[in-house]
């Protein structure tokens, strides 16, 4: 009888331990669960954090490029009212109404920018003068303007035509010795007109580069 009480008290104990064996798998595949699901989330929250992070990156690119863009701008403005400070008189959009350039071009940051060799430019106004004398002057050199035409016939207006600009294009992309200023190939055309009286006007400079 003892024996039987024993038993039975035994197999009670390993039924309450087996419960609690099962109770606490349960609550630990629960944990698990609960785990996984965090991880989930965490790696999701990650997914979503490099993605944002390659949207701030991709920002701060556009951000850095615009402001590279808007640096060189300021750069050339600059550079062209720089070049153009004897004629602080006539702002740069007054240029259209003295020159008339019959080539190819587009105007960029206070600069007229000729993509091909042929380039004519006609100096507009002036029909009572004896003479217009066309220069050209690089910026990036210590050189004394250069006169490259003289014009004494002013049916067809005051013209200067070069069929090979690329000349002065090329000297203006060797390389400074002495330093000084230089952006790409920059120059400055201007005229000096003698009226019937001798006397002798400079026009306003015309700040052009080759793209």
């Amino acid at each position: 009888m003892r024996k039987k009480f024993i038993v039975v008290i035994l197999i009670g104990i390993l039924i309450i331990i087996f419960g609690l064996s099962n109770k606490g798998l349960h609550i630990l595949e629960e944990e698990k669960d609960q785990l996984s699901d965090e991880v989930t989330q965490l790696e999701e929250m990650i997914v979503e954090k490099d993605h944002r992070i390659e949207q701030l990156e991709k920002l701060n690119e556009n951000k850095t490029e615009k402001l590279k863009e808007l640096t060189e701008t300021v750069k050339m403005v600059r550079a062209s009212s720089y070049a153009r400070l004897d004629d602080y008189e006539d702002i740069f959009d007054y240029l259209e109404d003295k020159y008339k350039i019959h080539s190819e071009y587009v105007i960029e940051d206070d600069w007229y920018v000729i993509n091909d060799d042929y380039f004519q430019i006609e100096l507009l106004g002036y029909e009572n003068a004896k003479k217009v004398d066309f220069y050209i002057q690089r910026l990036e050199s210590n050189e004394e303007e250069i006169l490259v035409f003289s014009d004494r016939k002013s049916k067809d207006g005051w013209i200067y035509t070069d069929n090979n600009i690329s000349e002065i294009i090329e000297k203006h992309k060797e390389p400074l010795v002495t330093g000084g200023f230089s952006y790409k190939a920059n120059f400055l055309i201007y005229a000096k007109v003698t009226l019937r009286n001798g006397k002798v006007i400079r026009t306003s400079k015309l700040p052009i580069y080759n793209k």
